[in-house]
């Protein structure tokens, strides 16, 4: 999604106000916790709904 709109991940921490680390983690798939205000902030940014960055997989609560 990051290339459809133009930016890169380094562009995106800096339009919602995180260090790179961050959003790294979420592009890989590896949050820990989910931070609602960073969501609404990539969601604003990207101009894009939830759904579209989110997806539940019943399987992986189930390996928890």
């Amino acid at each position: 999604m990051l290339e459809s709109r133009g930016m890169n991940r380094n562009q995106l921490a800096s339009a919602i106000h995180v260090n790179f680390a961050v959003v790294d983690r979420w592009y890989r798939g590896k949050i820990e916790k989910l931070d609602l205000d960073i969501l609404a902030r990539i969601c604003y940014v990207l101009d894009c709904e939830v759904s579209e960055l989110l997806e539940y997989c019943a399987d992986a609560e189930k390996q928890g």
